[in-house]
């Protein structure tokens, strides 16, 4: 038999127990809410509703400060430590966030003026004048550079240094050191040319941006950072004072990033190093607070606190696994150039790529759960939802080409299935690839073209030998005979022997390579030797040419570029003619170059098409009979000689074609 008193016991105990247990379980909770709040930031409707209102943020920075940020000119994208961080803070935000390089001056003023958002650098009291400033993102230290043969000087205040326009250093050394003689540069690359060129002695600037430019520029071992750093300040996100609500909602995102991995990730990337340039929240207060109290309970609850603790762990070191390769998989996803969709099987858009959206001009939130044909109707020469649809049914890769607005597009499906090879999506990806086909096609008429020269040149030397053998057998013919009707006949003789001759020497002339040589070209010669190689097309289609130009009218230029101009042009006027018409070019000089006019009667342009024509793979004639690429090739030629062209259509009446190109040297200067 239990005893009352030791019922009570009991029952004091259970109680006791179960109490301490509600008290744990309630904390755990009031601090696994907190750090979800963290993880994943609460805004309120009206945060929501500004953000929405306007559409994309701007951050606009350094263009040329590695490996904080920087234009790269291998790609010419715009990378870094601060670059990567922003687009985190896109995703967490959920907010398209522009990326604007910049010299560093203009990118303050951009701000101050509101032309953009979000710029990150260290607080100043000047700078309060103008821009709130968030929570911290990261600590950053300036240092000064020295020659090594010279790192023993000590005085600041008696050096001439070099820093970048803008900076924060500047205030700093202005009020530490009065009167000192500053030299601004663009960059810091640029101050330490200076330096190197023993044009000042000493460089100031942020420790990373040093250590990157010394090490780009292999000098390590003649420059010498001191060991002393100026100053170590926290770096903060400013923004427009115009615009408080981005603040409360900027420290949201910031809050959210401190408590996953991402920043060290982001440092590692950069650097290669352990040692975190960012702040992590200390939150040693509230373990040490749980500590506390799981001691006070270990005896009565230590093994469901083990085992519930390592539950938990487990728990987040998974979520955060996950949540950080979906942040990766994400940033390389909107990276790619390729428009990309992800459909489920509903067809409905369940993700979308950056570049995809910048050229439908959509915010993701206006997509994502739309049906496929609402995002595929822009690409309406093709049955997108009949090639998603395929790829379901089929359960295979599917690659079409087609021609959408004159550009060629290449789109592939890919089937994409989970864990059990069960299809959950499909993966849709649109290509441009109107560079490669232009190119594909100007290689192969390339080839067309050298393979013609060949063979023109081949003919042409064969074909000289009997005509050599005719023109000597009448020249012994002469000296026989002096028969009025046989001189005659000679001269008919001779006559087609020389035509023949310049036939061959316009063949060979127009048939070869030049590459990108320059020479002094004859204008008049060089197309009347033109209108030669087209004569016996033009007099079997009854087109009359006329060429005004004056003789000693010469162009300093290549040969080979204005030839593929006006071969293509004639040749144009000559399919808009069709028969019975004419053609005329009019050469005239002015001060600093040549205008060329190719005027025809043909059937002329209409205005809607004038602004297309010059698009590649445009073309209003029947199908197989031209490209489109011959004015898209005039357009390039002429832009490769520093000129321009312009074109004037009254349809049935005339076409004109007016070509300016510049006189880049006169014949004295070579």
């Amino acid at each position: 038999m239990i005893t009352r008193k030791r019922k009570i016991y009991l029952t004091a105990m259970v109680m006791i127990l179960l109490g301490a247990m509600c008290f744990v379980i309630v904390s755990r909770a009031d601090i696994m809410a907190d750090i979800a709040v963290h993880k994943h930031p609460i805004l309120t409707m009206e945060e929501q509703q500004w953000l929405t209102e306007q559409e994309t943020l701007i951050y606009a920075a350094d263009n040329n400060a590695p490996p904080l940020r920087f234009v790269d000119e291998a790609d010419h994208q715009y990378k870094g430590v601060v670059v990567d961080y922003i687009n985190l803070l896109s995703l967490q935000l959920g907010v398209n966030i522009e990326l604007h390089p910049l010299l560093w001056e203009e990118a303050l003023k951009s701000l101050e003026e509101g032309k953009s958002d979000i710029c990150d650098m260290f607080r100043s009291k000047e700078r309060s004048k103008h821009f709130l400033f968030t929570d911290p993102i990261y600590n950053l230290r300036a240092v000064l550079v020295v020659k090594s043969d010279n790192k023993e000087l000590e005085t600041i205040g008696n050096m001439s240094l070099a820093t970048q326009k803008g900076d924060y250093v500047n205030e700093y050394l202005i009020s530490t050191y009065p009167g000192l003689n500053i030299t601004y540069v663009d960059n810091v690359s640029s101050a330490l040319d200076l330096l190197l060129a023993g044009k000042v002695d000493a460089v100031a600037g942020d420790e990373p941006v040093v250590l990157y430019e010394m090490k780009n520029k292999a000098a390590e071992g003649v420059l010498h950072i001191k060991e002393e750093p100026l100053y170590e300040n926290e770096v903060v996100l400013a923004v427009p004072k115009s615009k408080p609500q981005l603040r409360t909602i900027l420290n949201k995102g910031i809050a959210a990033l401190d408590d996953t991995d991402q920043l060290e990730r982001i440092q590692q990337k950069w650097f290669g190093i352990s040692t975190p340039i960012v702040q992590t929240p200390d939150y040693s207060g509230k373990i040490k607070y749980v500590l506390i109290m799981a001691g006070v309970l270990i005896v009565a609850v230590a093994g469901m606190v083990t085992w519930n603790y390592s539950l938990k762990q487990e728990v987040e070191k998974r979520t955060k696994e996950l949540i950080n390769s979906k942040h990766d998989l994400q940033i390389t996803f909107d990276g790619m150039t390729e428009y990309i969709a992800v459909n489920d099987l509903d067809l409905k858009i369940v993700n979308i790529n950056k570049s995809f959206l910048d050229f439908l001009g959509y915010q993701k939130a206006k997509v994502v759960g739309k049906h496929c044909k609402e995002i595929f109707k822009q690409f309406d020469v093709i049955d997108m939802e009949k090639v998603v649809t395929d790829t379901i049914e089929l359960e295979k890769t599917l690659e079409e080409e087609f021609i959408n607005k004159n550009d060629f597009y290449a789109v592939r499906t890919y089937p994409l299935k989970d864990t059990a090879g069960n299809m959950k999506s499909i993966l849709v990806v649109i290509q441009n690839i109107t560079k490669e086909k232009i190119s594909e096609r100007q290689i192969l008429q390339a080839n067309k073209m050298a393979a013609i020269g060949e063979l023109a040149a081949g003919m042409g030397h064969e074909i000289r030998n009997p005509l050599g053998i005719i023109r000597n057998h009448s020249y012994l013919m002469r000296t026989l005979y002096d028969d009025e009707k046989i001189i005659r006949s000679l001269d008919y003789v001779d006559a087609s022997v020389e035509r023949a001759s310049r036939i061959i020497d316009n063949l060979l002339e127009f048939s070869r390579l030049t590459g990108d040589d320059k020479r002094w070209i004859h204008l008049k010669d060089f197309i009347s030797k033109l209108f030669e190689l087209e004569h016996k097309t033009l007099m079997r289609l009854n087109i009359e040419y006329f060429l005004v130009c004056d003789e000693n009218v010469k162009l300093y230029s290549n040969i080979e570029s204005l030839k593929h101009i006006l071969i293509n042009l004639i040749s144009n006027a000559v399919d808009a003619i069709g028969e019975n018409g004419s053609i005329r070019i009019e050469v005239s000089s002015e001060a600093n170059g040549i205008v060329i006019k190719i005027e025809d009667d043909g059937a002329g342009i209409r205005e809607d098409e004038i602004e297309k024509i010059f698009n590649p793979f445009y073309t209003t004639k029947d199908p197989g009979k031209g490209t489109g690429l011959g004015l898209y090739i005039v357009y390039n030629e002429v832009a490769k000689l520093n000129g321009n062209i312009s074109v004037t259509s009254i349809p049935n009446i005339k076409t004109v074609f007016n070509i300016y190109l510049p006189m880049e040297a006169k014949e004295n200067d070579l």
